[in-house]
């Protein structure tokens, strides 16, 4: 299962939100969800949270090999073991260890932010809107239709 994450951040508010994607190896969607109407006080921490937030779905799912992708370098590099921990995100980076702990593997990847829309879709819409969103395989059609361009089908609705 690939996991691809997002926070969305306000500098000036501090408003923030997180979403996630989850898609199978034909990069159809499986589950997506997220939750907006926080209060962080960087962008990173809303990367972590997103993480750990996918990752309590992988289990919840029962998901037990999953890749994991971020379009932040650094808080990927600080779960590669490349940077050290930085001790604002150190609890989000313990929670997300003891979650990688139950699940059978986990790999954690960079992805650029041009190199997939559906996490920042997801993540702009549940700042935005607030409040716990998770969608099935069917997906809301916003989420459709940046989904179907990822995997090249030339389908909309």
């Amino acid at each position: 299962m690939k996991v691809n994450c997002d926070g969305a951040w306000c500098a000036k508010t501090s408003k923030s939100g997180y979403g996630w994607v989850m898609r199978d190896f034909a990069g159809l969607l499986q589950v997506a969800g997220g939750e907006g109407g926080l209060f962080f006080n960087t962008a990173a921490m809303a990367e972590a949270a997103a993480i750990r937030a996918a990752l309590w779905a992988c289990l919840e799912l029962g998901y037990a090999d999953v890749e994991i992708e971020s379009d932040s370098q650094v808080i990927i590099s600080m779960l590669n073991g490349k940077y050290g921990v930085d001790s604002t995100l150190e609890c989000y980076i313990h929670d997300i260890g003891q979650l990688v702990s139950q699940l059978q593997e986990v790999r954690f990847g960079f992805i650029k932010w041009n190199g997939n829309a559906a996490m920042h879709v997801v993540a702009s819409y549940v700042a935005s809107h607030g409040g716990v969103f998770r969608w099935d395989a069917i997906g809301p059609e916003f989420l459709f239709n940046v989904l179907t361009e990822d995997v090249n089908i030339p389908i909309r609705i």
